[in-house]
């Protein structure tokens, strides 16, 4: 008998938190390959302002993302050397400078979700993406190298079916 109560008294406490509406903490947007692009991605790209260029909505940040997977995936089957050390350092003092003096960077960092490990890990592939388009697009007198890049990534775009959306 004592453990039949026990257990109605654990559903009537229990009881209100099954009731309780839900919140949800992650969601797969897109599944590129082998890698997936979650609402936490695009929140955290959004809030870091960490997209070049205009970033300014949920979808363009995911498209940004997305963008940013397919190159990797092609730059993975080349050879594209690792960025040193200092040169992350630089890229990540640029982005840096390009909040107020007064921003609190760790707390930022904090309420995107992301470690600081992993913002340098954007920033070691930011550089490994220019170096891969500088190599597959030389800047030698192409006023519509944007322009190939574009189509490029369309191209991508279409290869893994992202071309209509």
């Amino acid at each position: 008998m004592r453990p039949i109560l026990i257990a109605v008294v654990g559903l009537v406490l229990v009881a209100p938190v099954l009731g309780a509406q839900q919140v949800e903490m992650d969601r797969t947007l897109e599944r590129i390959y082998d890698s997936v692009v979650t609402t936490s991605d695009v929140r955290q790209v959004r809030i870091l302002k960490l997209a070049v260029g205009s970033a300014d909505t949920d979808a363009a940040a995911q498209t940004t993302i997305e963008n940013r997977l397919l190159i990797m995936r092609e730059l993975a089957r080349g050879t594209v050397a690792e960025p040193a050390p200092d040169r992350i350092a630089e890229k990540r003092e640029a982005w840096r400078k390009t909040w107020p003096e007064s921003t609190d960077i760790p707390a930022l960092l904090a309420r995107a979700g992301m470690s600081a490990q992993a913002l340098d890990g954007w920033f070691r592939d930011e550089l490994k993406i220019e170096a891969f388009l500088a190599l597959r697009f030389p800047q030698i007198a192409d006023s519509r190298r944007s322009e190939r890049i574009n189509a490029w990534i369309n191209d991508l775009r279409h290869r893994a079916n992202l071309s209509g959306k």
